[in-house]
């Protein structure tokens, strides 16, 4: 079975939020996925709803791709702490997060990075997410 990772991360800037996820499988640069959020709803959130974002569409395309389990690096605690239960999700945005993630069957092996730290693919997905919304 193939060992499946991602990378995710968001940015905010000027009120723009962008996420990013870099897949790696199998110890190797699988692809790269990064967008735009646009929705209301997502104000004020800053680079939260971005992050949020990205482990979605990640677990959205391990649904599509039929991969049942996934190791998710991430450096904003709140990214596994709404799923767990840990944190309160308060808001709608946190609240679909959390329930979203809760709802599949893809088994997700969470791992904190520290941000702008060097971590090599967690930097990509941050030049990512910047890029989205500065272009």
């Amino acid at each position: 079975m193939a060992k499946i990772e991602a990378y995710v991360d968001g940015s905010w800037m000027d009120g723009r939020v962008g996420w990013a996820t870099v897949i790696i499988k199998n110890n190797e640069l699988y692809g790269e996925f990064s967008g735009v959020l646009d929705d209301e709803e997502v104000q004020g959130t800053r680079q939260v709803a971005g992050e949020l974002k990205a482990v979605e569409q990640t677990l959205f395309w391990c649904v599509e791709q039929g991969i049942k389990e996934i190791t998710i690096y991430y450096d904003y605690a709140g990214i596994k702490e709404w799923v767990t239960g840990s944190w309160k999700a308060k808001i709608p945005v946190t609240q679909k997060y959390r329930d979203y993630v809760r709802s599949l069957s893809v088994k997700v092996n969470w791992v904190k990075v520290k941000g702008h730290s060097g971590v090599k693919y967690n930097e990509i997905a941050d030049k990512l997410a910047k890029k989205v919304i500065s272009d």
